[in-house]
């Protein structure tokens, strides 16, 4: 099975610092929304993210959102033989259901993921599509394990060793219960902590030139598929 874990998502809701600044209050009196209900955007709130610490690395959420829209409904995701996890830059970790459909609008989205992080899941009532999970990045993969000695721990990792299309498709195994953890970062610029690299055991640089997550996310899911023949059970021969 393919897990996915977008690393450091640049989501989260405005941080207080800054919920009273003028370009901030005017965007919340336009959402009808409290300043600390909007989530943090850098099309809206550049100027006052200037603020922030790390603002080069926040407020993108449609990296994350373009990500998920490119793996989730998939064929692999369909067979449910692909999970996907988001790790926020606070270290929270967010629970997908394989079987969420995703707004097809950015606005709506938006307001999926202020409601994830004000209530702690989507929908509010009955079986969560969406949820924010009491666990750490380091129990999340070794969950994801589930004790087998030969899972794959895998990082996408500008700088890396340099993985060609066809060495990544032998790495990946063709037996799908051997579990394989793909961490991907999902933020606009700098790089992971070593807390966070270290816990995967091979690091990849796919392409010469830097590659965007969606990008990434979708080689993953289109290799493994090939890998395990999803490919030719899913898609007609003709």
């Amino acid at each position: 099975m393919l897990h996915i874990i977008l690393l450091d998502s640049a989501l989260e809701l405005v941080p207080r610092e800054i919920t009273t600044l003028k370009q901030i209050q005017k965007h919340a009196a336009r959402r009808g929304k409290k300043s600390s209900e909007l989530l943090l955007d850098q099309t809206h709130h550049g100027q006052s993210m200037i603020r922030l610490s790390q603002n080069e690395r926040r407020g993108r959420p449609d990296i994350t959102y373009i990500s998920l829209l490119s793996i989730l409904e998939t064929p692999l995701c369909k067979e449910g033989l692909l999970s996907v996890h988001l790790h926020l830059q606070d270290g929270q970790i967010v629970e997908i259901q394989p079987d969420v459909r995703l707004p097809r609008n950015y606005d709506r989205f938006v307001g999926l993921m202020e409601q994830l992080l004000l209530q702690g899941r989507v929908p509010p009532q009955g079986d969560p599509l969406l949820q924010i999970v009491n666990i750490s990045l380091e129990d999340l993969i070794k969950k994801l394990k589930a004790g087998n000695d030969t899972a794959l721990t895998l990082l996408a990792s500008e700088g890396a060793e340099k993985t060609s299309v066809n060495e990544l498709s032998s790495l990946l195994p063709q037996d799908s219960s051997v579990p394989v953890i793909v961490g991907i970062g999902s933020f606009p610029h700098g790089v992971l902590s070593e807390a966070i690299t270290s816990l995967f055991n091979r690091r990849l640089e796919l392409d010469k030139e830097m590659m965007m997550t969606w990008h990434i996310c979708a080689e993953f899911v289109w290799l493994y598929s090939l890998r395990i023949d999803i490919v030719k059970t899913r898609y007609s021969v003709i």
